[in-house]
């Protein structure tokens, strides 16, 4: 997954980094649309679904690297007796 910028400034404006350079999927099933990004009120940050599973990750974006991740969201699931 990476972050693209563009800029209508010219070339030194535009980039492209790696967001997370590892695969979200060990042997699952690969298909076209199977992730979906959704926005959040924090412009930074985005839920990441993948629609097969149901597995989601909190991405942030950043100009600074180390202020970028993609972070899995494991939601607790309540015990019931």
């Amino acid at each position: 997954m990476g972050q693209v910028q563009y800029s209508i400034k010219g070339d030194e404006e535009r980039f492209e980094y790696d967001l997370n350079p590892n695969p979200l999927i060990a042997n699952g099933k690969k298909a076209n649309g199977r992730f979906e990004l959704y926005s959040t009120q924090n412009i930074y940050n985005f839920i990441l679904l993948d629609k097969i599973d149901g597995k989601t990750w909190q991405v942030q974006w950043s100009f600074d690297e180390e202020n970028r991740a993609v972070v899995p969201i494991n939601l607790a699931v309540p015990v019931t007796n």
